[in-house]
């Protein structure tokens, strides 16, 4: 038998062998971008990117959160740094991922997060195309899966809106959104109650007793929701210092969390953070917004978190997090849990990760937003019995609905 009929019967052969649709030769360029705004709520809109290629294939990425919902012009700006990354890979083969990373990676870490999760969007776009050109799903291109389903948390908190008198998110909406979540399926449950506290700073003792006190009913209210068997974690978003932090933490003891997240800035106070963790004796969490390895090398070597967060989106993209996560796999009992309060695009990316690292622990996933979420991906989102699927499909796995995307495109 001849050498190609040989690896191709054997299935050994590169895809540009195969009649890829679209795909006649290796000679595959981007050639154009399309930036997606799709209109969710207040607290932020989702950001696709879609590159496109001279054999019509496309390759998606996304850049939510990128900028804070009060900024002003913050939309404008990210999507300014969209078209100037996008610059470096034009007229590029989008298998030259590595390229662009040190082409593009150094200069959006100086400017920040803004042009970071642009960074990112373009290299979530580049393996999806990387992946559909060679007809593999992306998790076989970081050295194939470890797991078919995926583990994954309901987020309600983007969806807990309603407020009292005092501006307080009601406890009652907490449970509601929470009984809400269990009804779909998921078995693992966040919020984030703390976030209605004034600050440290401005407060004085009272205030900050009150505020504290009514977090802590909140976490009470609904662990008696939700029962005894699912999972439930509380982000604080840095609002305490290390002593609350450590007091709080003793006090929701009773309440069996599934982790304590960001009592307060893990970049900014690294050994105040470990402080904590070794204090308290629930599992520490946290560095959603921690650019690259460098950024969460001090937090792996001093093991000041028992869980790391690295958001695709804002560390550098999906190199950047498989880097990241083998980075806290030699320190033994380091798990990742992804930050990914996003839309369907970075969840796509963040499954193909996940699947593939051996110290994953958890996948986030932003319950309740909208009510059309699952569909804006084709084949639309699927989770069964607190899983989400790691789908076999080319890519990230999915394209988008066109016709729900031009529906709610801002």
């Amino acid at each position: 038998m001849k050498r190609r009929r040989f690896m191709k019967s054997a299935g050994l052969l590169p895809a540009a062998f195969f009649p890829v649709p679209g795909l006649k030769d290796e000679k595959l360029t981007v050639t154009g971008i399309a930036v997606h705004e799709v209109k969710v709520n207040a607290r932020g809109n989702w950001h696709f990117i879609e590159l496109k290629t001279n054999k019509g294939i496309t390759g998606l990425g996304e850049a939510s959160h990128g900028f804070s919902a009060a900024a002003k012009n913050g939309a404008a700006q990210l999507h300014a740094e969209i078209n100037l990354l996008f610059e470096l890979v034009k007229g590029e083969s989008p298998f030259a991922i590595e390229q662009f990373r040190q082409r593009g990676l150094k200069t959006a870490a100086a400017k920040g997060k803004t042009a970071i999760t642009a960074f990112s969007a373009i290299e979530h776009a580049l393996w999806d195309l990387t992946g559909k050109a060679l007809g593999v799903p992306v998790y076989n291109l970081l050295g194939g899966k470890l797991r078919d389903k995926l583990k994954v948390y309901a987020n309600i908190n983007r969806a807990t809106n309603e407020r009292d008198a005092s501006g307080r998110r009601l406890i009652a909406s907490f449970q509601q959104n929470a009984e809400n979540a269990l009804k779909s399926g998921f078995k693992a449950v966040k919020l984030a109650p703390f976030d209605d506290m004034k600050p440290l700073k401005t407060a004085d003792q009272k205030q900050i007793e009150s505020d504290i006190d009514y977090a802590v009913s909140c976490v009470e209210a609904v662990r008696q929701t939700i029962g005894k068997e699912t999972d439930l974690l509380i982000d604080v978003h840095s609002h305490l210092n290390k002593d609350l932090a450590i007091a709080t933490a003793k006090r929701l003891e009773p309440s069996n969390l599934y982790w304590f997240e960001e009592a307060i800035d893990p970049e900014k106070y690294v050994e105040d953070t470990k402080a904590i963790t070794d204090e308290i004796g629930q599992g520490s969490a946290g560095g959603e917004s921690i650019f690259g390895r460098q950024g969460f090398n001090k937090i792996i070597t001093t093991r000041a978190l028992d869980i790391i967060m690295p958001d695709v989106k804002h560390c550098g993209g999906i190199q950047e997090l498989r880097f990241i996560a083998a980075q806290a796999e030699i320190a033994d009992n380091i798990t990742v849990a992804p930050h990914n309060p996003s839309g369907p695009v970075s969840t796509a990316a963040s499954v193909q990760v996940c699947a593939s690292i051996p110290n994953f622990s958890i996948l986030e996933y932003a319950y309740g937003e909208v009510p059309w979420r699952a569909d804006l991906l084709s084949p639309a989102e699927r989770f069964e019995n607190g899983y989400i699927g790691v789908p076999d499909t080319p890519g990230l796995g999915h394209k988008l609905n066109e016709t729900l995307l031009k529906k709610h495109t801002v």
